[in-house]
């Protein structure tokens, strides 16, 4: 263990160990409710761009699709890359770096090192994740055709125009659903809700208040 600690903590594997925290957290977050997982859409990136801000998100998209990174949660793929980065710059530093004496020569491998880690990873993380494109895609199946006009129990602590999610129990599963609200209706955890409109771009349901 104390081993372990050792090579996560020394450069260039540390840049991945702090990125794999922070991961970790916000799986751990996200399974309390307290913030949005983002599991209801794929790697697909929809950018809303202000008029004032310039923001190029070409190359990154492209970097997806030329690798197969998409039909599957943004979220889920992110991890999973920082995941196997993490893994490969481990037993890297372990087994390579580690006998480099210390100095430029040391930093520079290590970064050049960091970058190719990277490349590396998104071929496997596109293996990996193959298997769970059907998943994703029949999940949403039946949530867009089947769930609207359900009740749902709101699982976060507020609904808005822009964050919310829902617990719904489908055939004896439980299923947490993306949801979003008018900003007349004030909505929290606990409160029962109907589902009233699937937003397919957004992958999310617009609920309203619903009362026996």
């Amino acid at each position: 263990m104390e081993q372990l600690l050792e090579v996560s903590s020394q450069f260039p594997t540390v840049i991945y160990s702090a990125l794999l925290g922070i991961v970790v957290v916000y799986w751990l977050v996200g399974m309390l409710g307290l913030v949005d997982l983002g599991l209801a859409g794929d790697a697909d990136l929809d950018v809303d761009i202000d008029s004032d801000i310039d923001i190029s998100v070409g190359g990154l998209t492209g970097l997806m699709l030329t690798f197969g990174l998409t039909g599957v949660p943004f979220t889920l793929v992110v991890s999973i890359i920082i995941l196997i980065c993490w893994l490969i710059s481990f037993y890297l530093q372990f087994y390579i770096l580690s006998w480099l004496p210390d100095g430029w020569l040391y930093y520079l491998m290590g970064s050049v090192s960091s970058f190719i880690v990277f490349l590396i990873s998104l071929p496997i993380t596109a293996i990996v994740i193959r298997p769970l494109k059907g998943l994703f895609k029949s999940v949403e199946a039946t949530e867009s055709h089947h769930l609207v006009g359900n009740s749902a129990t709101i699982a976060t602590g507020t609904v808005s125009e822009t964050f919310g999610q829902a617990r719904l129990f489908n055939n004896g599963a439980e299923i947490l659903l993306d949801v979003r609200c008018d900003p007349e209706h004030t909505l929290k955890n606990g409160d029962e809700v109907l589902l009233i409109e699937y937003l397919t771009e957004k992958h999310a349901y617009i609920v309203a208040p619903y009362s026996q």
